[in-house]
């Protein structure tokens, strides 16, 4: 389980940075992550390099929001980068504007990493949600062997990995929608100017460098990796769950789909 104290009297500032291109009906979903969050002293930092300034983060009325729109397309690298510069907090933490953050997670995040005397803390269990395929299951990235389903655009494959699985090596330290971090790890080496894997070789990094990574693993429903037909990366969960007992054990994710309109009628 996860920690269990409260952090949000002493919680550090954190800036949650979110770089976006053309997604204009999911800012409506991070919005909401950000400003459910139980976690205090945060702000939120949007880069947009859309066609066109985004409508609903120019209807916002929140001075705690931090919203660029840039003419020239940038790498996902390049506006991690250019979002940390601008952060003030001293932690930075990552909210996709595609993934559903429940209104603890951030302040279990920053608990789990005072717990461990962290500098960087990530999932390394998560739940997931596949459009695709309108199913939920969980995935734990420390078991690299045995039973796996592959999830991405297209149709689900059944996986069976061997003991010495070399190819999930080093998987648990990727999926950057829950890195947490602080703005020193960051000052020693930033983002590369690329798009894919940006996230894992920043991790990489910081490893090399001597950074104190802590993995948490969700069993309360902190967050949903949610999954669409134009996701870059796949994923490959060990048990997929029944929606019924989704919606029974963690009804905030599901109202959150519904809300989001992400879930199908």
């Amino acid at each position: 389980m996860f920690p269990s104290s409260d952090v949000q009297a002493k919680a550090p500032s954190v800036s949650v940075i979110t770089p976006t291109w053309n997604r204009e009906a999911f800012l409506p979903l991070a919005y909401r992550s950000f400003a459910s969050q139980r976690a205090s002293g945060l702000e939120w930092i949007v880069i947009d390099d859309s066609d066109t300034p985004s409508a609903f983060m120019a209807s916002l009325n929140d001075e705690r929001v931090v919203y660029r729109h840039l003419r020239t397309r940038l790498t996902i690298g390049e506006k991690r980068n250019l979002a940390i510069e601008l952060a003030r907090g001293e932690v930075i933490a990552h909210f996709d504007d595609d993934e559903i953050y429940a209104p603890d997670y951030l302040s279990t995040m920053l608990a789990h990493m005072r717990l461990h005397d962290a500098q960087f803390v990530k999932l390394g269990a998560f739940f997931l949600y596949s459009r695709v395929y309108g199913q939920f299951a969980y995935w734990d990235l420390m078991r690299k062997s045995g039973l796996h389903f592959g999830w991405s655009d297209q149709p689900m494959t059944v996986l069976n990995f061997p003991q010495d699985n070399a190819a999930f090596a080093d998987n648990h330290l990727g999926y950057g929608f829950s890195y947490v971090y602080t703005k020193r790890v960051w000052a020693a080496q930033p983002f590369e100017p690329r798009s894919f894997n940006e996230d894992g070789r920043f991790i990489t990094a910081a490893l090399a460098r001597g950074a104190r990574i802590a993995l948490a693993t969700d069993d309360v429903g902190l967050c949903l990796h949610v999954l669409h037909a134009h996701n870059t990366s796949k994923c490959f969960p060990q048990y997929l769950l029944p929606e019924v007992l989704v919606a029974r054990q963690f009804p905030h994710l599901c109202q959150a789909l519904e809300a989001a309109s992400l879930h199908p009628a």
